[in-house]
């Protein structure tokens, strides 16, 4: 199954790195608290601002107004909140603030960034919840809220049905990686070989964790002898890669990057359908070519209470994917290490679909 086909045609694809800089992504979008507003650049000012859009006639437009989104004129009366369920400074706060900017030129309406972090994004999502259905408030989403923190948090009970998918922001992969020079393991194969006679220590995060989850699923279902070594950080699992503390570790893939061009991991496999050819020199199996159909992505997505107006919301996704191909959208892009990955809301919330699925059978497999 390939994520976000649709709109992966419309762009080049390129190596996903989701490790940002908060130095740069303050000097970029001009922010460090924990709410504030997306700034403009000093050039976009006039071309978004509220005189300019009284002049070219859309003054009257309001964010109620499902005629007036269809036909792509759509104007909320009032500033748009997104948000952001992880702390400002951090990959998904940085992102939400390169895209927000798109939104707030296309509109000319002010753009809020409300960090809520805790219960793995539980708080952020009832926040949203407690407020009307309404285009202009937002909120940006991790995979997990809808897939693990349910399973593992009993007291989470956020449901994908209470909201709509606006639009994909990004999507990453998760790989295997392995440290050759300290372990002897080159590919699957021979990790599998290793797994028949010795116990495999593998690093992953805590019981409830995206890596630890597919560690357990992966090994279980070849039938391997293995233990995780659990942290706090993929970072860690690579350090302790590097170190040879593990055998094997388990991260996304832009936290593998830097230990790949070091050469101090090698990627053996990748959780999904189709091999991964992001990390220059190797091409990286699927799990599903190894015979193991265990699919996973990260993913961020924009999401809406249900009831919000759909026209409207459409219009943000198309805002969103125009701004994404800006010279403006580049740099900024580039400059946080992201690479975007829009898709819309019906393809996104199939993949949460699917992988909540996944996520309910190793559960119920492996740990109830």
């Amino acid at each position: 199954m390939k994520l976000y086909e649709k709109e992966r045609q419309q762009m080049k694809r390129r190596k996903l790195m989701a490790l940002v800089l908060a130095g740069a992504m303050a000097a970029v979008v001009g922010c460090s608290s924990q709410s504030g507003t997306v700034k403009q650049p000093e050039m976009q000012k006039e071309a978004v601002s509220q005189e300019s859009t009284k002049e070219n006639g859309n003054e009257g437009n309001t964010a109620g107004d499902s005629t007036a989104a269809q036909a792509g004129s759509w104007k909320p009366d009032h500033d748009i909140t997104i948000r952001v369920p992880n702390a400002a400074g951090g990959t998904m706060d940085t992102i939400t603030r390169i895209l927000g900017q798109g939104i707030q030129q296309s509109t000319g309406t002010t753009v809020m960034i409300n960090n809520l972090t805790g219960a793995s994004g539980a708080i952020a999502a009832n926040d949203l919840l407690a407020k009307d259905a309404d285009p202009c408030e937002l909120m940006t989403s991790g995979i997990a809220l809808f897939t693990l923190a349910p399973l593992f948090n009993q007291d989470i009970k956020v449901s994908l049905d209470d909201f709509t998918i606006v639009s994909g922001m990004v999507s990453e992969d998760f790989v295997l990686c392995v440290n050759p020079e300290k372990s002897g393991i080159h590919n699957w194969e021979e990790l599998k070989a290793y797994g028949e006679k010795e116990r495999i220590l593998f690093g992953s995060n805590t019981p409830g964790g995206t890596t630890h989850m597919l560690g357990t699923a992966l090994f279980g279902e070849a039938g391997l002898n293995a233990e995780a070594v659990t942290s706090d950080g993929t970072n860690k699992d690579m350090l302790a890669l590097t170190s040879g503390d593990v055998i094997c570790a388990i991260g996304n893939a832009s936290a593998c990057q830097q230990f790949i061009e070091e050469g101090t991991a090698v990627p053996i496999a990748v959780f999904s359908a189709e091999a991964y050819d992001g990390f220059e020199g190797f091409t990286v199996p699927s799990v599903v070519d190894l015979g193991y159909d265990i699919q996973f992505k990260s993913c961020n997505f924009l999401i809406a209470k249900k009831g919000a107006d759909q026209a409207a919301l459409d219009q943000i996704h198309d805002m969103i994917l125009a701004y994404t191909e800006t010279e403006e959208c580049k740099k900024l892009a580039e400059s946080a290490k992201y690479v975007p990955d829009i898709a819309d809301g019906a393809s996104v919330r199939a993949i949460v679909e699917e992988s909540a699925n996944m996520c309910r059978e190793i559960y119920e497999k492996y740990y109830h």
